[in-house]
Parts: structure tokens; C-alpha cells; sequence
């Protein structure tokens, strides 16, 4: 995680560089669209939507996982309370707190 929040600021930085460097103005054409802008301002635009896109591809992952967690920390309470309540029971035969009237031992 913190890896990749490096690399990402590192990459936004080299963009930010290289998009400072390249002030000229430019033509751009899309689909019968034209406009002219400056090219800086046109590399920091496509950056933007690289970030929106992949932060839109990552949801439906992210919110599987949140789902798939809840899930797991649900069964793992489960789990908990039966680990528990199976040392009691243990605890108990272990001590022969059991009642003298479920004892066979003692007829």
C-alpha cells in the first residue's frame, strides 16, 4: 500500500515536471470537437482521467472485499463463541463439576 502510494506520487510529480515544461499552445481534435489549449493544461486533463478511471475500475473490487470482510469477521465471532463455549464445556468435565445425578460413575 504505502509502496504504491509512492509510485503514484512519484508518477503525479513527473507529470506535473514534464507538464510544466510543455506550456505550448496546441490544437486538439476529437470527434468534431476543436479547441485549442495549452499543452500543459491538456496532459494534466488526460492524467485526471486516467486517476478518475482507474478509481472507478477499483470500486466493484473494493466493495467485494468490504462484503467478503464483513463476512468473514461474522463467521470468525461464530467461530470464537463456539472455540469458547467448547473450553467451558471442557473446563467443566475437566473439574467433574457435572450434576452427581448425570455421574454413571456413582450408581
Amino acid at each position: 500500500m504505502i509502496l504504491s502510494l509512492i509510485l503514484g506520487f512519484l508518477l503525479g510529480v513527473a507529470a506535473l515536471l514534464f507538464a510544466l515544461q510543455n506550456t505550448a499552445v496546441v490544437e486538439l481534435s476529437f470527434m468534431g470537437w476543436q479547441f485549442e489549449s495549452s499543452l500543459a493544461l491538456l496532459i494534466l486533463m488526460a492524467f485526471a482521467a486516467g486517476i478518475v478511471v482507474s478509481l472507478l475500475v477499483s470500486i466493484p473490487s473494493a466493495v467485494k472485499d468490504s462484503f467478503r470482510i464483513g463476512g468473514l469477521k461474522k463467521e470468525n465471532k461464530k467461530l470464537v463463541n463456539e472455540v469458547n463455549e467448547s473450553r467451558r464445556v471442557s473446563q467443566a468435565v475437566a473439574d467433574d463439576t457435572i450434576p452427581q445425578v448425570l455421574d454413571i460413575r456413582n450408581p
